[in-house]
């Protein structure tokens, strides 16, 4: 007997099939697989000097990653939640902007959508699960 062509793999979306790859930019962020991960995130911060040395930060959400974007919100002990985008190698992230409002000119000129939803719109718009 002959059968039929194979039906895609579902996600777990409602209405999706297999995952396809995109020539454009991503308009979906997920748990950065292979980094960074949030300590490097959070090293990237103190580096840059964001916060004062003695606070304490702990990650809480993400790192999410949208091609080489990554967003990141850490709990900042004694201040406001500071939003983080970086971008670049897992290994060596770069610094886009940090802050309360990261919805920056190069954040909404250059990032994905993905990000730019994280990053202007607050909140978790192609996020899976959010």
């Amino acid at each position: 007997p002959t059968t039929g062509p194979v039906p895609p793999t579902a996600t777990g979306l409602p209405g999706a099939g297999a995952p396809t790859s995109t020539t454009g930019p991503a308009t979906v962020a997920v748990p950065c697989r292979s980094g960074p991960s949030g300590q490097r995130v959070i090293d990237v911060v103190r580096r840059a000097k964001v916060l004062p040395a003695d606070v304490r930060i702990r990650v809480a959400t993400g790192p999410l990653c949208a091609d080489d974007w990554h967003y990141t919100a850490l709990d900042v002990t004694g201040h406001e939640q500071l939003q983080v985008v970086t971008r670049g190698q897992p290994a060596a992230p770069r610094l886009v902007t940090a802050g309360t409002d990261v919805c920056t000119v190069e954040v909404r000129a250059a990032g994905p959508p993905a990000v730019r939803a994280l990053a202007c719109d607050g909140g978790p718009v192609g996020v899976p699960g959010a």
